[in-house]
């Protein structure tokens, strides 16, 4: 498709900007998702910039915006605030805070320290009488039956994080409150889902809510009848509290079942980057994961996992142990083919299976590639394929899903399945 009259020059996303002081790591991914919405959206005429700029006015937005602005913040020059995104919202005609929980979801999984308060700023003023109002109203319907969006959880978690020394009484009412989230997270989808999850992580982070959010999680874990096991681990390593680690470290030694375990494994990812271990532990855990990573007949990709796991540990307390994951693998061809499996598939048919997953889902696309050159689409599409950490595969995924790129890339997914399926030429479908 030529882009006949469409002015501007090319625009390429998918290089990592330079890192800013105080700003959250993936800003690129924040104005790709911005502008992959834009481009690609149900109104061709948002292709210009300019059209788009200047119907920017308006709605949650109450004053005038330059082209110039626009393809700063799609560019991750410029960090693009709530209220701007709350537009963008608008004008793509997509559900109210589909774009706001998205952003939530990146900022949140890829921030440099644990915090509660969302890093797509709101800007409340902390003792707003109307906001405390709000909140009392939102309280009360959470300790009831009556019902809340996810867009009330995101509303109610929001201000308890800009205004941590805001207290909820009955001291009970947190447990309530903790428990009845937890509870519909499980059995969320979607965006439903995505708001839910971040109103929980900020749960977690809160200097009081924490222990509260904490207990909720690992009492639903250790309840058999339970059918959620993963999720209700992993989400522990949003905390930075002793008992959240323990309560993983309980998981990995005596896990509840081989679901709770693996759980376990993936809240180590985040939990390691943010040293929320203590040394002892660290070293408690060295043994536990080895063990895993050695060991094939474990829960779906936990052999993977612990094997990259094993290769984040600090290298003074885990020498020992990757030299024994070397001596092992090395020493046997079959679990050798194992570990390196997914890392085989990406470095040599993943490539070329990632480029014409990429060209099918762009040749679809309203503008073509003198336009719009998608630098990070391949880096998505490898990710969801092909990390050894499922948490990052699932957050790849929700990107895509979050574009207008879910349709062509579902289609284009399901010819590669099933034309592999078919001749049994290759082992990638599974991923």
């Amino acid at each position: 498709m030529g882009t006949g009259g469409r002015r501007g020059r090319p625009h390429h996303v998918g290089r990592p900007t330079a890192a800013r002081s105080g700003w959250p790591t993936q800003q690129d991914r924040v104005a790709w998702l911005l502008r992959v919405n834009r481009l690609y959206g149900r109104n061709e005429q948002w292709l210009r910039g300019d059209a788009f700029a200047g119907a920017f006015q308006g709605g949650c937005w109450p004053e005038k915006t330059s082209p110039c602005r626009i393809s700063r913040w799609e560019t991750a020059i410029v960090r693009v605030p709530y209220l701007a995104v709350r537009r963008y919202e608008e004008l793509l005609q997509l559900p109210a805070n589909s774009l706001v929980a998205l952003l939530d979801v990146i900022y949140r999984y890829s921030a440099t320290a644990i915090c509660s308060a969302p890093l797509l700023d709101r800007e409340l003023r902390e003792g707003d009488p109307r906001r405390l109002a709000r909140l009392e109203e939102l309280v009360e319907a959470a300790r009831s039956d009556d019902l809340l969006t996810g867009s009330d959880w995101d509303e109610l978690t929001t201000y308890l994080a800009v205004a941590p020394r805001q207290m909820i009484t009955p001291r009970s009412a947190w447990t309530d409150i903790a428990e009845r989230l937890l509870a519909e997270m499980i059995v969320a989808d979607g965006l439903a889902w995505m708001q839910r999850y971040e109103a929980l992580n900020r749960l977690l982070a809160h200097p009081v809510a924490q222990q509260h959010a904490v207990a909720a999680c690992a009492s639903l874990a250790g309840d058999r009848t339970n059918q959620v096991f993963v999720e209700t681990v992993s989400a522990l390593d949003a905390s930075p509290h002793p008992d959240a680690s323990r309560h993983v470290l309980d998981q990995l030694v005596r896990p509840t079942n081989d679901r709770a375990q693996y759980g376990a494994l993936l809240a180590c990812v985040r939990k390691l980057r943010y040293g929320h271990f203590s040394e002892s532990q660290l070293r408690c855990l060295v043994p536990i994961v080895n063990e895993l990573a050695l060991d094939p007949a474990r829960y779906e990709d936990a052999q993977p996992l612990a094997a990259e796991l094993l290769r984040r540990l600090p290298s003074d307390v885990s020498a020992s142990a990757k030299a024994r994951l070397r001596h092992v693998v090395t020493g046997d061809p079959t679990l050798s083919q194992v570990l390196a499996a997914g890392r085989l598939a990406a470095a040599e048919a993943g490539h070329v299976l990632i480029a014409r997953l990429a060209n099918t889902t762009t040749a679809t696309m309203p503008c073509d590639d003198r336009v719009f050159h998608d630098e990070l689409l391949p880096v998505l599409l490898d990710e969801m394929l092909f990390s050894p950490v499922f948490d990052v595969r699932l957050y790849a995924a929700i990107l895509l899903f979050g574009t207008p790129y879910r349709r062509p890339l579902a289609a284009a997914l399901a010819l590669e399945v099933g034309s592999h399926a078919a001749t049994s030429t290759s082992t990638w479908p599974t991923p």
